[in-house]
């Protein structure tokens, strides 16, 4: 694959996770006293397993001969960049494994351990929206020319 098709991919990978994290945080946001406790963790938890396994598959992607490979190959300069985004990937992975075995044994009957989950996810949320937007950065920059940015 080119590296044209690659930060396409890339890009539009980060759009679907967009859509995903916008999901997770309609469910975070869901008023337990409406709807109850029960839906709430299963609304959450469901989203909260598509994004996992959207991350799971899109990190693989970038870093199996994805983007960070195609960045390292055309822009050697830039490995530092990328290597900074890899460690991104492992600090990623590492707070969504300690949080997810959290909502898969979780009860409704444990109101305040569910919330503390929620407040993991939140704040996953928010890291990630910083990791996307340095992704998102780096493509644009390194791969502007190649998609029609400039010129």
């Amino acid at each position: 694959m080119d590296a044209t098709s690659i930060a396409e991919q890339a890009l539009v990978e980060h759009r679907i996770l967009q859509h995903v994290k916008a999901a997770l945080r309609l469910s975070l946001d869901w008023k337990a006293s409406e709807v109850g406790l029960d839906r709430k963790l299963s609304s959450v938890r469901f989203t909260a397993q598509s994004l996992e396994r959207h991350l799971d598959r899109m990190m693989g992607l970038e870093e199996d001969g994805g983007y960070m490979d195609a960045v390292r190959e055309q822009k050697p300069n830039w490995t530092t960049k990328v290597e900074a985004l890899a460690r991104d990937h492992v600090e990623i992975r590492q707070r969504l494994a300690k949080v997810m075995p959290q909502l898969e044994g979780q009860e409704a009957r444990d109101p305040d351990r569910f919330t503390d989950a929620c407040e993991s996810l939140a704040a996953l949320l928010d890291r990630l929206d910083v990791h996307d937007q340095k992704e998102t950065d780096l493509l644009m920059e390194v791969f502007t020319e190649d998609i029609g940015g400039e010129g």
